[in-house]
């Protein structure tokens, strides 16, 4: 039997499927297995889902002969993994689709008690709590691979090569710059592109805002050097967790 020549499901409407028996559900039916169960007989894994012309030629008592259980098995089994393939693909466009809309859920912090402690008073630590919130806010625009390139970013203590990050990352150098890109235009970091004719050249790399270079009225860039002070002081995931998973409350 030719598989996938029957389109069971056309865009114009109808359904035109059968369910067959791999082994038959009653005594002297085709392929019938007089040591399973009833129960056996009606399991999924006993089922497979052909055109009419096919369901016919599989039972029929002049044709069934061609259709062994095996060969039924391995056209259930083929089928089942080409629809597998397809709804992973669903799954994965919807996730990049997530990813795209910004839909990610945002805690924001507000005594910032463990990344400051009692440096700040009241006001101070009011004002401050709400500058970082913006930050929180505007990270909440990237794509989790964006924040997620920041974040090594920032583990590398604010620079990182585009090669580096490529290679740690599994993907392209272009994917990189795209990436990098998308950070700059959110203001939450810079990709430099390399100067060849620059006698103290670096390779194209990525750091974040820097308070005395760049300005933004929304963000306050001192934020990015006082999670990094207070990363360096724990032994945990602080970086990830407010950078990738957007939980700006572990600063509390």
């Amino acid at each position: 039997m030719r598989p996938h020549t029957t389109v069971l499901a056309p865009e114009s409407g109808g359904y035109f499927g059968e369910i067959a028996h791999i082994r038959a559900a009653e005594t002297g039916g085709p392929r019938f297995d007089p040591a399973m169960t009833n129960n056996q007989r009606r399991h999924i894994d006993n089922l497979v889902l052909l055109c009419v012309k096919h369901h016919q030629l599989v039972d029929d008592v002049e044709t069934a002969a061609r259709f062994d259980r095996a060969a039924l098995e391995d056209i259930k089994r083929r089928h089942e993994d080409r629809i597998r393939r397809v709804l992973q693909a669903m799954e994965r466009a919807e996730q990049q689709y997530v990813d795209h809309t910004c839909t990610q859920t945002v805690v924001h912090c507000s005594t910032l008690q463990r990344m400051y402690g009692s440096e700040l008073d009241e006001d101070d630590r009011r004002g401050t709590a709400e500058s970082i919130n913006k930050i929180a806010d505007q990270m909440r625009r990237a794509t989790l691979a964006a924040r997620q390139l920041l974040c090594q970013v920032l583990e590398e203590g604010g620079e990182l090569s585009v090669g580096e990050a490529a290679h740690r990352g599994g993907l392209s150098k272009t994917q990189v710059h795209e990436l990098g890109l998308q950070l700059e235009r959110l203001w939450l970091g810079r990709l430099e592109e390399a100067e060849w004719d620059d006698p103290g050249y670096r390779p194209e790399r990525i750091t974040v805002p820097d308070p005395f270079h760049d300005h933004n009225e929304l963000l306050d860039y001192d934020f990015f050097n006082d999670l990094l002070r207070h990363a360096a002081s724990r032994d945990d995931d602080v970086l990830h967790d407010v950078v990738v998973g957007l939980d700006f409350s572990v600063l509390d």
